[in-house]
């Protein structure tokens, strides 16, 4: 048996729910589905804020950032949903209980990992080696992946032609499903990394399934070797569909791919990289050699990005269905923005009568306990911003300690004097 390529050893998905917050206010609310809709927070200024948009309100042009206003300008049926509120602040109960009913669904079919509150990673590597091995000897029945798409093999020519743009993509889908299934080793090796790939996606189509059936969420994935490429691949064709991304259409597709879209290069750390090596996407880092890339930023990075850019990488799927932190907070623009101490223990008790509520929540749930209590503050003026953070220990789970202790890390920071009640 021949050494697996490198970087191939392992299937990994991401699987993304679709518009999450719009779907949960469908599955409430059914007269919403199949219209232009959006999900804002807070109705005390042109509509409040949009933080979802369905696909149909986003042909319209409307997108997340909108004021509620603004987009019924640019779409005069635009349905609002408006996040319920508590404690002066959006409530996300129903959204977080959501996202539990997924997971748990998902959880049946493989090691999951929760990314956020509507996103999770998925090792399917054990899994599809199994299912391959069942299959080995057989030709892939392309039915039972239809709503897959192959990166590099979907026959996107066709879409030239006249005719519903919904039909040629169907048939190019089809038609690239068809030449990727061609392209598998003619006896179905077990061995294969592109059998356990199509091995893992079956298993998708079968995860994404149950969880609209169980739940009637709709989900979209991508399939791939590694984290990095599986959430590319998330995003190549929504919604309600999955991608496969086998290595070698990682090249192609990197060299049209601006370095931010990749994960982990989307902030500094990604600008420095384009203005040091005065690129722009990420197939051009192939063009460095190992060794400059250490010179630049130091053996461990140097070594990523080589094996990056080349789509290789391998951060671990680490199994956890439960958020690491409990959190919640609050922002104050402009006028709203809080200047005095009585202001601050004001909302800082707020914030800590939800904490209380959500950790009484999760201990009962999930038999576990909070041992940190972590306060973050960002100031904002003179057209910068600044942050800061402390911590100390959660001595117990009341909102009046939690606001006490979380005031006494923060009230340092205060540059009015002692005596004063100004902030």
């Amino acid at each position: 048996m021949e050494p697996v390529e490198r970087g191939k050893e392992r299937v990994v998905a991401l699987v993304d729910m679709d518009c999450f917050y719009v779907q949960v206010e469908q599955k409430s609310h059914p007269e919403l589905r199949g219209k232009p809709c959006a999900v804002v927070q807070y109705k005390t200024w042109q509509g409040g804020g949009i933080i979802a948009v369905s696909y149909e309100a986003r042909a319209y042009g409307v997108t997340r950032g909108m004021r509620g206003m603004e987009a019924q300008k640019k779409c005069p049926q635009l349905q609002l949903a408006r996040i319920p509120q508590a404690h002066g602040k959006a409530d996300l109960s129903k959204y977080r209980e959501a996202s539990v009913q997924v997971i748990a669904v998902m959880s049946r079919f493989a090691v999951i990992e929760r990314a956020s509150i509507d996103e999770a990673y998925v090792d399917l590597t054990a899994a599809a080696r199994q299912r391959a091995r069942q299959m080995e000897g057989q030709r892939v029945d392309s039915g039972l992946l239809k709503t897959t798409f192959v990166e590099g093999f979907s026959q996107n020519g066709q879409a030239q032609q006249s005719g519903d743009p919904a039909t040629l993509k169907e048939e190019g889908r089809r038609a690239g499903i068809e030449a990727w299934l061609d392209s598998l080793p003619p006896d179905c090796d077990q061995n294969s990394p592109e059998l356990q790939l199509t091995a893992g996606a079956l298993i998708v189509e079968e995860m994404r399934a149950a969880v609209e059936t169980e739940t009637g969420y709709r989900c979209s994935a991508g399939i791939s070797h590694n984290k990095v490429l599986a959430k590319l691949s998330c995003g190549l064709h929504k919604p309600n569909a999955q991608t496969i991304l086998p290595m070698c259409s990682v090249s192609g597709l990197f060299d049209a791919l601006p370095v931010g879209k990749i994960r982990n290069l989307g902030g500094k750390f990604g600008e420095s990289v384009t203005e040091q090596l005065h690129i722009k996407y990420m197939g051009q880092l192939r063009a460095f050699t190992e060794s400059r890339l250490h010179m630049d930023f130091g053996e461990k990075t140097g070594n990523w990005l080589f094996d990056l850019c080349r789509g290789v990488e391998f951060e671990p799927v680490r199994a956890r269905h439960l958020p690491k932190s409990i959190g919640c907070s609050k922002s104050f623009l402009g006028l709203q923005a809080l200047s005095s101490c009585e202001q601050v223990k004001h909302w800082l008790l707020q914030l800590a009568t939800e904490l209380e509520e959500r950790l009484n929540h999760d201990r009962q749930q999930n038999q576990r306990v909070g041992k940190q209590l972590s306060v973050s503050v960002r100031l904002e003026g003179s057209g910068k911003s600044s942050s800061f953070s402390r911590c100390c220990a959660l001595a117990q789970y009341q909102a009046q300690r939690i606001a006490k202790d979380a005031f006494e890390l923060i009230n340092g920071f205060n540059t009015a004097a002692n005596h004063q009640t100004a902030w």
